[in-house]
């Protein structure tokens, strides 16, 4: 079961895959790191070990924002986190206690866990979906937009039209989009488990 409709799931997939390109030029801009310039501590793996380093900011409330070349995922002390896949952009909810403190590779990321709420997963995604616009909007204010413009003319992803100073407006009517959407309800199956009236796959 996905809380996201496959439209909503298909515009968020393309933003994040040019976010992560983003955040990726942004940690080797030639003026310095962009992502420890905004707050974020950055963990490399394990001496020996391949993987993505992790960028962690911690936000009000204990709340944080996880990055890694593969994804994001952000984690509360109360409702759990929620990891998007750079490539799928399908909320997995993760329970507080089951969030490891250092992860570089995506099969280290638990596998989901059925949410206590269809509607927490969706929360954290649009809180996720507002930090990420927030960062977008401040890397334009501190770098300037032909910075952006030149990050994206380096991309060799797919075509994107989007102009980057669009990017962080982008982001936020996702966030309205997704916090508006009509959720389906949870129905007790006669085995205990909980499933969705409105399979949203």
């Amino acid at each position: 079961m996905n809380p996201i409709s496959a439209s909503l799931r298909s515009k968020g997939q393309r933003l994040l895959h040019r976010q992560c390109w983003n955040w990726g030029r942004d940690i080797v801009r030639r003026e310095g790191n962009l992502l420890l310039e905004a707050g974020f501590l950055k963990r490399r793996p394990p001496e020996g070990e391949a993987g993505s380093s992790c960028y962690t900011l911690a936000l009000p409330g204990g709340d944080s924002l996880v990055l890694w070349g593969f994804g994001l995922l952000y984690g509360t002390p109360q409702r759990g986190g929620v990891y998007l896949n750079r490539y799928q952009f399908r909320p997995a909810w993760l329970p507080s206690k089951t969030i490891p403190g250092q992860i570089w590779k995506p099969d280290m990321i638990p596998a989901g866990s059925a949410p206590p709420s269809l509607r927490v997963p969706l929360d954290l995604t649009v809180a996720a979906i507002r930090r990420v616009a927030d960062y977008e909007e401040w890397a334009l204010a501190r770098c300037g937009l032909e910075y952006r413009r030149a990050v994206l003319r380096q991309w060799k992803g797919p075509s994107e039209r989007l102009p980057p100073q669009e990017l962080p407006q982008a982001w936020r009517t996702l966030a309205d989009a997704i916090d508006g959407q009509p959720h389906p309800e949870p129905v007790e199956r006669p085995n205990g488990t909980i499933h969705a009236s409105d399979d949203r796959r």
